[in-house]
C-alpha cells in the first residue's frame, strides 16, 4: 500500500511539473508583409485585440507567431487569453492577436486495480483518472498599419 501511495505521489508531482506553461515566439519572414483583412469577431483584453474568428478589418503586418501551452481552462467564450501570450505580444510590439488554433489533450493518467478470489472464482475491480490536461493555443501577432 505504501508503494502505491509513493508511486501515485511521484506521478502526480511529475505531471504537475510537466504541465507548466511555456510560451514560444517565432518571427515572421516575408517579402510582402502587408495584409488587408475582411473582419470577424474579436474581444479586447488589457488593450490587446484578440480576433478569434476572422482577421482584423484593416491593413496589418504579421510580426510573428506565439505558441502557448498551459494547464488551465481554455476560455471557450473567448473573453481572455493567457498572461504569457499577452506579455510576449507586448514585448514584440503587437497591436492584436489572431487566434489560429486552440486544442487540448489528456496528458498522463493513473490507473490501479486489484483482483481476489479462490481457485475457481474471482472478482476484479479497477479505476483510473487523468492527472493532467495539456492545452495549447497558437496566435498570429500583428501590427496595425492604419
Amino acid at each position: 500500500m505504501k508503494t502505491l501511495l509513493r508511486l501515485t505521489t511521484l506521478i502526480a508531482v511529475g505531471a504537475m511539473l510537466a504541465a507548466c506553461a511555456t510560451t514560444n515566439y517565432y518571427p515572421h519572414e516575408s517579402r510582402d508583409n502587408s495584409y488587408s483583412g475582411k473582419g470577424g469577431s474579436r474581444f479586447t483584453t488589457e488593450g490587446m485585440d484578440v480576433w478569434f474568428i476572422g482577421e482584423p478589418d484593416r491593413k496589418y503586418a504579421i510580426l510573428g507567431y506565439i505558441e502557448d501551452s498551459f494547464n488551465s481552462a481554455v476560455d471557450e467564450r473567448h473573453q481572455s487569453i493567457s498572461a504569457g501570450v499577452l506579455k510576449k505580444a507586448r514585448e514584440i510590439g503587437a497591436d492584436a492577436l489572431i487566434e489560429v488554433v486552440t486544442s487540448s489533450q489528456t496528458g498522463s493518467s493513473i490507473s490501479t486495480g486489484g483482483m481476489f478470489g479462490s481457485r475457481h472464482s474471482g472478482m476484479g475491480i479497477g479505476f483510473g483518472f487523468p492527472l493532467s490536461e495539456q492545452r495549447s493555443a497558437r496566435y498570429t501577432a500583428v501590427k496595425y498599419l492604419n
